[in-house]
Protein backbone atom coordinates (compact mmCIF):
# COMPACT_ATOMS: atom_id res chain seq x y z
CA UNK A 1 0.00 0.00 0.00
CA UNK A 2 1.50 3.51 -0.54
CA UNK A 3 2.03 5.65 2.24
CA UNK A 4 -0.08 8.93 2.69
CA UNK A 5 1.99 12.17 3.53
CA UNK A 6 0.97 13.59 5.98
CA UNK A 7 -0.68 17.04 5.79
CA UNK A 8 1.52 20.06 6.44
CA UNK A 9 0.61 22.06 9.57
CA UNK A 10 0.74 25.68 10.33
CA UNK A 11 3.80 26.88 11.54
CA UNK A 12 3.62 27.79 15.68
CA UNK A 13 2.77 31.40 16.28
CA UNK A 14 6.01 33.03 17.37
CA UNK A 15 5.85 33.80 20.87
CA UNK A 16 8.40 36.42 20.80
CA UNK A 17 6.67 38.90 18.24
CA UNK A 18 5.38 41.95 20.20
CA UNK A 19 2.02 42.95 20.01
CA UNK A 20 1.30 46.50 18.12
CA UNK A 21 0.61 49.00 21.14
CA UNK A 22 -3.07 49.86 21.73
CA UNK A 23 -3.75 53.33 20.92
CA UNK A 24 -6.11 55.32 23.56
CA UNK A 25 -9.26 55.84 22.90
CA UNK A 26 -10.07 59.35 21.03
CA UNK A 27 -11.12 61.63 24.06
CA UNK A 28 -15.38 62.22 23.49
CA UNK A 29 -16.27 65.84 23.00
CA UNK A 30 -19.30 68.10 24.40
CA UNK A 31 -20.94 70.61 22.44
CA UNK A 32 -21.72 72.39 25.72
CA UNK A 33 -20.01 73.16 28.71
CA UNK A 34 -20.78 74.88 32.16
CA UNK A 35 -17.58 76.27 33.76
CA UNK A 36 -17.74 77.28 37.42
CA UNK A 37 -14.56 79.68 38.36
CA UNK A 38 -12.80 81.68 40.59
CA UNK A 39 -9.88 83.97 40.26
CA UNK A 40 -7.72 86.29 42.85
CA UNK A 41 -7.26 89.08 40.64
CA UNK A 42 -4.77 92.26 40.93
CA UNK A 43 -5.71 95.32 39.79
CA UNK A 44 -3.63 98.99 38.77
CA UNK A 45 -4.14 102.16 37.03
CA UNK A 46 -0.99 103.24 34.84
CA UNK A 47 1.94 103.56 37.20
CA UNK A 48 0.32 103.39 40.69
CA UNK A 49 0.96 100.93 43.05
CA UNK A 50 -0.56 97.79 43.37
CA UNK A 51 -3.43 97.08 46.76
CA UNK A 52 -4.39 94.12 48.25
CA UNK A 53 -5.75 91.51 45.31
CA UNK A 54 -9.75 91.47 44.46
CA UNK A 55 -11.76 88.74 43.40
CA UNK A 56 -13.49 87.02 40.66
CA UNK A 57 -16.65 84.41 41.21
CA UNK A 58 -18.81 83.32 38.28
CA UNK A 59 -19.92 81.51 35.52
CA UNK A 60 -19.10 80.46 32.09
CA UNK A 61 -20.54 78.29 29.21
CA UNK A 62 -18.71 77.26 26.16
CA UNK A 63 -20.00 75.90 22.97
CA UNK A 64 -17.56 74.12 20.74
CA UNK A 65 -17.64 75.33 16.92
CA UNK A 66 -15.29 72.75 15.71
CA UNK A 67 -13.15 70.53 17.29
CA UNK A 68 -10.56 73.14 18.43
CA UNK A 69 -12.60 76.33 18.57
CA UNK A 70 -15.10 77.56 21.23
CA UNK A 71 -17.00 80.43 21.95
CA UNK A 72 -17.62 81.33 26.01
CA UNK A 73 -19.74 84.04 27.15
CA UNK A 74 -20.19 84.20 31.08
CA UNK A 75 -21.38 86.62 34.05
CA UNK A 76 -18.91 87.22 36.52
CA UNK A 77 -18.74 88.81 40.08
CA UNK A 78 -15.69 91.12 40.46
CA UNK A 79 -14.59 93.01 43.25
CA UNK A 80 -11.79 95.62 41.69
CA UNK A 81 -9.60 97.48 44.44
CA UNK A 82 -6.39 100.10 42.96
CA UNK A 83 -5.17 103.00 43.91
CA UNK A 84 -4.96 106.19 41.17
CA UNK A 85 -3.10 109.38 40.88
CA UNK A 86 -5.22 112.27 40.99
CA UNK A 87 -4.20 113.04 37.86
CA UNK A 88 -5.59 109.55 36.22
CA UNK A 89 -8.83 110.28 37.78
CA UNK A 90 -11.32 112.27 35.58
CA UNK A 91 -14.88 112.58 37.06
CA UNK A 92 -17.53 114.61 35.54
CA UNK A 93 -17.21 118.45 34.80
CA UNK A 94 -17.92 120.65 37.93
CA UNK A 95 -17.64 117.31 40.48
CA UNK A 96 -16.02 118.40 43.88
CA UNK A 97 -12.67 116.95 43.19
CA UNK A 98 -11.68 119.03 40.18
CA UNK A 99 -11.74 122.46 42.34
CA UNK A 100 -9.19 120.84 44.75
CA UNK A 101 -5.89 119.22 43.91
CA UNK A 102 -6.37 115.80 44.52
CA UNK A 103 -3.62 113.71 45.63
CA UNK A 104 -4.57 109.87 45.56
CA UNK A 105 -7.56 107.77 44.88
CA UNK A 106 -8.19 104.78 46.81
CA UNK A 107 -11.14 103.16 44.87
CA UNK A 108 -13.02 99.35 46.06
CA UNK A 109 -15.75 98.28 43.37
CA UNK A 110 -17.95 95.92 42.78
CA UNK A 111 -19.07 95.19 39.17
CA UNK A 112 -20.73 92.69 37.17
CA UNK A 113 -17.97 91.49 33.91
CA UNK A 114 -19.72 89.78 31.01
CA UNK A 115 -16.82 88.27 29.15
CA UNK A 116 -17.36 86.99 25.69
CA UNK A 117 -14.14 85.09 24.51
CA UNK A 118 -12.61 82.82 21.80
CA UNK A 119 -10.83 79.94 23.16
CA UNK A 120 -8.66 77.38 20.67
CA UNK A 121 -6.74 74.41 21.66
CA UNK A 122 -3.54 75.00 20.07
CA UNK A 123 -2.52 71.25 21.99
CA UNK A 124 -6.01 68.42 22.25
CA UNK A 125 -5.22 65.45 24.07
CA UNK A 126 -7.04 62.32 25.31
CA UNK A 127 -6.66 63.60 28.61
CA UNK A 128 -5.50 67.31 28.51
CA UNK A 129 -5.40 70.37 26.42
CA UNK A 130 -3.35 73.74 26.22
CA UNK A 131 -5.01 76.56 24.85
CA UNK A 132 -5.01 80.17 24.12
CA UNK A 133 -7.38 82.59 24.57
CA UNK A 134 -8.75 86.21 23.48
CA UNK A 135 -12.23 88.25 23.90
CA UNK A 136 -13.55 91.29 25.10
CA UNK A 137 -15.81 92.39 28.05
CA UNK A 138 -18.26 94.48 29.12
CA UNK A 139 -18.11 95.95 32.63
CA UNK A 140 -21.41 96.99 34.34
CA UNK A 141 -20.63 99.12 37.63
CA UNK A 142 -22.75 98.15 40.76
CA UNK A 143 -21.21 99.64 43.34
CA UNK A 144 -18.34 101.90 43.84
CA UNK A 145 -16.85 102.99 46.98
CA UNK A 146 -14.07 105.83 46.43
CA UNK A 147 -11.34 107.61 49.46
CA UNK A 148 -10.11 110.60 47.93
CA UNK A 149 -6.74 112.16 49.42
CA UNK A 150 -6.82 116.10 48.82
CA UNK A 151 -4.89 119.04 50.01
CA UNK A 152 -6.52 121.92 51.29
CA UNK A 153 -5.28 125.16 52.98
CA UNK A 154 -1.69 123.23 53.05
CA UNK A 155 -3.48 120.17 54.95
CA UNK A 156 -3.60 116.76 53.63
CA UNK A 157 -7.57 115.65 53.94
CA UNK A 158 -9.92 112.56 53.29
CA UNK A 159 -13.22 112.06 52.08
CA UNK A 160 -15.50 109.08 51.50
CA UNK A 161 -18.49 108.41 48.65
CA UNK A 162 -20.70 105.54 47.22
CA UNK A 163 -22.15 105.06 44.30
CA UNK A 164 -24.73 102.63 43.50
CA UNK A 165 -25.57 101.60 39.88
CA UNK A 166 -23.17 103.66 38.30
CA UNK A 167 -22.09 103.61 34.75
CA UNK A 168 -21.97 100.70 32.43
CA UNK A 169 -19.28 100.31 29.82
CA UNK A 170 -19.56 97.62 26.63
CA UNK A 171 -16.68 96.14 25.14
CA UNK A 172 -14.11 97.95 27.13
CA UNK A 173 -11.86 95.64 27.68
CA UNK A 174 -9.85 93.03 26.00
CA UNK A 175 -9.08 89.79 27.58
CA UNK A 176 -6.10 87.65 26.46
CA UNK A 177 -5.23 83.91 28.65
CA UNK A 178 -3.61 81.21 28.16
CA UNK A 179 -4.59 78.00 29.84
CA UNK A 180 -4.69 74.07 30.46
CA UNK A 181 -7.40 71.74 31.39
CA UNK A 182 -7.44 67.93 32.67
CA UNK A 183 -9.81 65.71 32.62
CA UNK A 184 -11.03 63.84 35.48
CA UNK A 185 -13.26 61.51 34.24
CA UNK A 186 -16.93 61.38 32.94
CA UNK A 187 -18.07 64.69 31.94
CA UNK A 188 -15.60 66.64 34.72
CA UNK A 189 -12.64 68.36 34.04
CA UNK A 190 -10.69 71.15 35.81
CA UNK A 191 -8.94 74.09 34.38
CA UNK A 192 -6.34 77.21 35.25
CA UNK A 193 -6.05 79.72 33.10
CA UNK A 194 -4.06 83.05 33.66
CA UNK A 195 -4.95 85.87 32.42
CA UNK A 196 -4.90 89.78 31.69
CA UNK A 197 -7.33 92.37 31.36
CA UNK A 198 -6.60 95.50 29.35
CA UNK A 199 -8.64 98.44 28.71
CA UNK A 200 -10.11 100.37 25.81
CA UNK A 201 -11.15 103.23 27.54
CA UNK A 202 -12.21 104.43 30.86
CA UNK A 203 -13.99 102.69 33.73
CA UNK A 204 -15.87 103.62 36.73
CA UNK A 205 -17.05 107.14 37.78
CA UNK A 206 -13.25 108.48 37.46
CA UNK A 207 -12.90 106.92 34.15
CA UNK A 208 -9.70 105.23 34.73
CA UNK A 209 -7.42 103.24 33.16
CA UNK A 210 -7.88 100.12 34.90
CA UNK A 211 -5.61 96.74 34.20
CA UNK A 212 -5.72 93.51 35.35
CA UNK A 213 -4.24 90.25 35.86
CA UNK A 214 -4.82 86.86 37.46
CA UNK A 215 -5.60 83.55 37.00
CA UNK A 216 -9.03 81.86 36.76
CA UNK A 217 -9.24 78.24 38.42
CA UNK A 218 -12.39 76.24 36.92
CA UNK A 219 -14.34 73.04 37.33
CA UNK A 220 -15.85 72.50 34.56
CA UNK A 221 -19.12 69.77 33.51
CA UNK A 222 -19.84 69.05 30.16
CA UNK A 223 -23.22 67.92 28.20
CA UNK A 224 -24.45 67.38 24.94
CA UNK A 225 -21.98 64.32 23.44
CA UNK A 226 -20.97 64.38 19.94
CA UNK A 227 -18.37 62.33 17.77
CA UNK A 228 -15.17 61.43 19.29
CA UNK A 229 -12.44 64.24 18.67
CA UNK A 230 -10.37 63.46 15.73
CA UNK A 231 -6.12 63.35 17.13
CA UNK A 232 -3.74 64.81 15.55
Amino acid sequence: MARTRPLPTAPAPDSTARKEPEKPAPRLGYRFSVNFLYAPELSKVRSSSLTSPGSNLGLMLEYRVTPRLRIAAGLIKSVKKYDAKGSDYHPPQHYWTNYLKLDEVYANCRILDLPLNLRYDVVSRPQYALFAGAGLSSLLMRNERYRYAYYSAGQLLNREWTRHNGSNHFFSVLNLSAGYERALGGRWSVQGEPYVKIPLGGVGFGKVKLSSAGAFFSLKYSLLPMQPLVQP
